[in-house]
């Protein structure tokens, strides 16, 4: 995991430009105390929807099709491969009906003056520079629409971190990287895997009176069963998350199971799962395709 300290070295912040963490993604150790904010029957968590529209109406399809009070939180990096300030401005009238939390994409899109972290995606050692580079350089075309309309920026310039919803009478926790930082990796898939970290987490959630946390951010799913509860990431929901597959992923939280689901947990009543986000796979490429040339960062790391 990348360390996400500050050293208030502004030379060395520039040098290591979307690998580290600015002190404003810290979250507040109380982000997540007390009662949950809201209460709904359905829960959908969909986190790094990456600027696919087709993502969305898949989201808008999976929302139809529920009963009950159903409420969605996309919990960051709503915005990436979509480019242009019109793309930008479509995403955003759509998230509005949602309820949309910012990511480190959105972090850095909404400043007004550039600190030198890049996307702020925080990229972990094992992720090459050149990869890095390129993440940089797809921020920067989206940074720079944005910038040539300041009024786009307004809907991110309050937007929350977190947000905690009661779902059948238990407390959902939702953020972006992790519990501490929104570019934190201490939920990927490596991290989870850690005994002394899944102890922090146990602790962590026990003190909060937490009994799920869902993040995102790594684009790689992963999934965890605690004595305390369960720690869920669902990869991306604008990205393919399996070889050979074409879907994203959401996750969903409520007292039934869904019958589309990949894989998940129940506790005490409570359905955790991964579900598929069934985008229209071409008509997204094609869209990719028409943003992004064949030699472009996007289209090198991720097409």
């Amino acid at each position: 995991m990348s360390s996400c300290s500050v050293s208030g070295q502004v030379r060395r912040v520039f040098k290591d430009a979307g690998r580290v963490c600015p002190v404003d993604y810290r979250l507040a150790p109380d982000a997540f105390a007390g009662g949950p904010e809201v209460a709904c029957d359905v829960l959908y968590v969909v986190g790094g929807l990456y600027g696919n529209p087709f993502a969305l109406d898949a989201v808008d399809r999976l929302v139809a099709a529920e009963q009950g009070d159903v409420r969605v939180v996309l919990n960051g990096d709503l915005h990436w491969f979509d480019k242009t300030a019109e793309n930008f401005a479509a995403l955003e009238r759509r998230a509005a009906r949602y309820t949309p939390l910012v990511g480190n994409v959105e972090a850095e899109l909404r400043r007004q003056v550039d600190v030198g972290v890049g996307c702020g995606c925080a990229y972990p050692d094992c992720t090459g520079d050149d990869a890095v580079s390129r993440s940089n350089r797809i921020h920067k075309k989206l940074s720079e629409a944005v910038d040539a309309h300041p009024e786009l920026k307004e809907p991110l310039a309050g937007r929350p971190a977190t947000c905690t919803v009661g779902v059948a009478g238990r407390k959902v926790a939702v953020t972006h990287g992790d519990e501490q930082l929104i570019g934190g990796w201490a939920c990927s898939r490596e991290s989870l895997q850690d005994v002394l970290r899944q102890d922090e987490l146990d602790r962590w959630m026990a003190a909060n009176d937490v009994d799920v946390l869902a993040t995102t951010h790594t684009c790689a799913p992963a999934a965890l069963s605690l004595a305390r509860g369960l720690v869920v990431n669902n990869g991306a929901a604008g990205l393919p998350n399996f070889a050979g597959q074409h879907f994203g992923l959401t996750v969903r939280v409520a007292a039934a199971p869904h019958p589309d689901a990949l894989f998940g947990a129940e506790r005490d009543g409570l359905h955790v799962e991964a579900v598929p986000v069934r985008y229209d796979h071409d008509a997204y490429l094609a869209w990719f395709d028409g943003l992004w040339p064949a030699a472009s960062p996007a289209a090198v790391s991720y097409r």
